[in-house]
């Protein structure tokens, strides 16, 4: 239908129908033009993709819930050795700008679009392991150089968020898990954002139980550990990281 029809149609139709019309149009924010609805355009995996895009696969999420569970019980059964590890993902602050106290305003479907599109870096370590790219990006805040900065994305967009006068977003989560838990967990979160959408530089290792599981089913599992992530994302104030003074005093902030 050309936007003329569908303009000249608001236009006829009873007074009252017509807003009822347009509350509809304006119940999720999404950019509409005369009854055109603007998908997003991302370059997450597609099983991610329809999940912002489909209100059905968005609820459907919930289900993928299982393959978290199989994926822990199997290394609680199977892996108990050194369980000192977790996992992190770093954030920009400019995209999310608050959304904890925005989210009730919105749609849970553009929440989870816009913490997914937040999100630059997904790591796996112990200690102090995510204060380590801000250390080494705090060498680099007056590096003139385009080159050097080019050579690391995610070194380069941590520095331009503290230029714009913005600290990093952290999340650690999953604590208390073996290496080879927090990789496999690493793998199917970056295969599930698609590594053109990170700066992740390459692909996660899968073990155990999720060497089995078909590629779809790997991004299910990602998936779901992302769901997982906002709700611990959205139950916090975001804290935003500036360059360090003191790695430690960081860490009891």
């Amino acid at each position: 239908m050309s936007k003329l029809l569908v303009f000249n149609f608001i236009q006829t139709i009873p007074l009252q129908l017509r807003n009822n019309f347009k509350s509809k149009v304006k119940a999720r924010p999404i950019s509409y033009s005369l009854g055109t609805l603007h998908k997003h355009h991302t370059n997450f995996s597609t099983e991610l993709e329809n999940t912002i895009n489909s209100e059905s696969n968005f609820k459907n999420i919930s289900n993928l819930i299982k393959f978290v569970r199989q994926h822990s019980k199997w290394y609680r059964d199977n892996d108990c050795i050194n369980r000192h590890y977790f996992n992190y993902i770093l954030l920009d602050p400019r995209v999310t700008n608050n959304l904890k106290e925005r989210a009730s305003q919105l749609h849970l479907m553009d929440v989870w679009y816009t913490f997914l599109r937040a999100i630059f870096y997904v790591g796996k370590g112990k200690a102090t392991r995510p204060y380590v790219h801000l250390k080494n990006a705090q060498k680099l805040v007056d590096e003139t150089n385009n080159i050097t900065l080019v050579k690391d994305p995610k070194l380069a967009l941590i520095v331009s968020i503290w230029k714009a006068n913005r600290g990093v977003l952290l999340i650690r989560a999953f604590q208390g898990i073996s290496s080879q838990d927090a990789q496999t967990r690493e793998a199917s979160i970056i295969d599930a954002l698609g590594m053109n959408h990170l700066t992740n530089r390459r692909l996660g290792f899968y073990y155990g139980r999720a060497r089995s599981l078909s590629d779809k089913e790997r991004k299910y599992l990602g998936i779901a550990l992302l769901y997982k992530l906002m709700m611990k994302f959205l139950a916090k104030e975001e804290k935003e990281l500036f360059p360090l003074k003191n790695t430690k005093a960081a860490m009891a902030a």
